[in-house]
């Protein structure tokens, strides 16, 4: 019987594929250029060996940015999210029917505008494993060996909801429950989550 959902967020609770729309329209700057500036951080910014701030200053740096006081880049970030509504209705559904984590590869200060700007469902999580915290993304084991730490339940008692097979192979092999997320097809996952949850 599963007493603990694992959620991912991007790709499962938001759909982030126009990511930095925002921050390039405010600064009119070339989308692709600012993207391929940023993969060059990307995998330091998962690990948290930068900061999201930090790398807005390089931007700044980069890009010769004026009039940037108080503007945050995190904020921005999460504004072009689109909410995936059928998997946080869920969400909502299961609340105080079993306990709720999130695992999420993240930089620092995205999750934690998101909660504040209300891109998350707005419950009480039991668990929050953010990449950018622990200095390791998924599909490493040692986060969910953390998460099995954390969880105070069985392996056959978590399910993990992702979006990429990758990130569900080490679980599966520790004995958690699974399910291959499309936001493209979000009921579909829905209906799997609850053949898990019966």
């Amino acid at each position: 019987m599963i007493r603990l959902v694992y959620f991912d967020f991007g790709g499962v609770l938001v759909n982030y594929d126009r990511v930095f729309q925002k921050v390039c329209c405010d600064f009119n700057l070339n989308f692709d250029e600012f993207l391929k500036f940023y993969n060059q951080f990307d995998p330091d910014l998962n690990v948290g060996k930068i900061k999201t701030e930090e790398f807005w200053r390089k931007c700044v740096d980069n890009f010769g940015l004026k009039n940037i006081d108080n503007y945050s880049l995190a904020k921005a970030w999460v504004s072009d999210y689109d909410i995936i509504e059928p998997i946080n209705k869920m969400v909502y559904f299961l609340e105080n029917k079993f306990e709720i984590g999130i695992i999420s590869n993240i930089n620092s200060g995205i999750w934690e505008a998101a909660v504040e700007d209300k891109w998350v469902p707005n419950i009480k999580y039991k668990i929050v494993l953010l990449s950018y915290k622990i200095g390791v993304v998924k599909p490493n084991d040692k986060i969910y060996k953390m998460a099995q730490q954390e969880s105070g339940v069985e392996p056959n008692e978590i399910l993990f909801i992702d979006d990429k097979e990758e990130n569900l192979k080490i679980p599966r092999g520790m004995g958690w429950k699974t399910v291959l997320f499309d936001m493209n097809q979000a009921e579909k996952g829905i209906e799997e989550i609850k053949a898990f949850l019966k």
